[in-house]
């Protein structure tokens, strides 16, 4: 008799239970310091523009730099000893974020941070490969995107309550609590071999394990266009993202609903990702899902545009809600097969670099897209902006659509 499976359904595995709530408190602990470190610089240091941009590198260079080489270790060694040891280690650049007195000492730190999640992200998803068996793949990673988009939301809320109330020490304290929870839970997760294990005993060289991992996720076709959809959609979103406060003003609405409207997005991502989990045909043809994920939300962008140039629904904050609910629970349809790709196209022995390869291909697009769009915005104008982002993202839809479409067709003559 078959058991029918629902969302829930890897929470019945001890191993990966264990494993989602040191996520839950790990994913929250990485999310708490995004307005204490901007508070700290800003309103403490009495620090301008360019010291806020030079955090924001520090943040994001590491998983250009880095992680790409720094995988290689995560295939080689146990990907349980990795998280443990690089879970533990963000414990103590969180006291120095307490003890430091200037930009100089915090830039390291934050470098520091950056550089353990750069490891710890690869050796997470190596680790889900070893706790999961492949018919809960897909519930397992909606699962982990549904604690992602969840403490994104609710990370940066607790820790602007705190500021309301403290200072960013006391977020920096609560921060590190987080993460030695996730660490003490993570001593309870099983011990694993090193990825490398399931491999030929042929030794290789390090570059030569670099270039395997960039290698195989560019040969491999189901992973290319994944990665390919994430990564455009990332630089797509990232050109008007900053330009998410201004909309809402120019949407007709204030602050409580710009604080609305972002609820919704992330309510609607953590909705999105139960029922992604929950009914997971999609898995037959994920390509061809995350294409039309791309059409509607390029469809919903142009209608926020319509809103900005020709007052559609000004004001009307019910309905910009309920919108920008349904494009959160959208983009979900996105990343859910994405991370079910990762795990299920990729061998275990090239997991944690494949996975550090396509982070690095999102940080390209998460660099160089604000400037782009800060360009854009002052060329063209706001409402703009999103007609073209919501313009291209279509057209990435239908071309993600027509090329699965296209594979579909050679891969049904070649059988014939």
């Amino acid at each position: 008799m078959t058991v029918k499976r629902h969302v829930f359904s890897p929470l019945s595995n001890r191993s990966y239970r264990t494993f989602f709530f040191s996520q839950v408190f790990t994913d929250l602990g990485n999310w708490m310091d995004l307005l204490a470190l901007g508070a700290l610089i800003t309103f403490t240091w009495k620090l301008g523009l360019e010291a806020n941009s030079a955090a924001v590198i520090a943040m994001g260079a590491p998983f250009l730099l880095i992680g790409p080489f720094a995988s290689v270790w995560v295939d080689r060694l146990s990907s349980r000893m990795v998280l443990l040891l690089s879970t533990f280690l963000r414990v103590l650049v969180i006291i120095g974020f307490l003890l430091a007195q200037n930009l100089y000492m915090l830039l390291p730190l934050i470098f520091l941070k950056s550089t353990l999640a750069s490891i710890s992200e690869p050796a997470r998803q190596s680790l889900l490969r070893h706790l999961v068996p492949a018919e809960e793949m897909a519930e397992a990673s909606a699962l982990g995107q549904m604690v992602s988009n969840g403490m994104k939301m609710i990370g940066p809320a607790i820790g602007g309550l705190l500021l309301t109330f403290s200072s960013p020490a006391a977020v920096f304290a609560v921060e590190g609590v987080l993460y030695l929870i996730g660490w003490f839970i993570m001593l309870a997760l099983p011990r694993v071999q090193a990825a490398a294990d399931y491999s030929r005993d042929e030794k290789h060289g390090f570059l030569r394990d670099v270039a395997e991992g960039i290698r195989f996720l560019f040969g491999n076709p189901l992973i290319r266009s994944a990665v390919m959809i994430v990564g455009l959609s990332m630089f797509i979103i990232f050109l008007y993202d900053g330009f998410f406060p201004p909309l809402v003003q120019a949407l007709g609405m204030d602050t409580l609903g710009y604080g609305l409207v972002t609820g919704a997005v992330g309510a609607g991502s953590v909705l999105g990702a139960l029922l992604t989990g929950q009914f997971t045909q999609w898995r037959n043809w994920p390509i061809l899902f995350m294409a039309v994920g791309r059409i509607v939300s390029g469809l919903l962008l142009l209608v926020a545009a319509a809103g900005v140039l020709y007052g559609f629904a000004h004001g009307n904050t019910a309905f910009w809600v309920v919108l920008f609910a349904v494009t959160g629970a959208v983009g979900v349809g996105m990343t859910v097969p994405y991370a079910y790709l990762l795990q299920t196209q990729t061998p275990k022995e090239l997991i944690g670099r494949v996975s550090a390869v396509a982070m690095a291909v999102q940080g390209i697009a998460i660099f160089t897209a604000p400037s782009i769009g800060a360009i854009l915005g002052n060329w063209l104008g706001l409402g703009w902006v999103f007609v073209l982002a919501g313009g291209f993202t279509v057209l990435l839809g239908a071309a993600s659509m027509w090329r699965a479409q296209e594979k579909k067709r050679l891969t049904t003559s070649a059988n014939m």
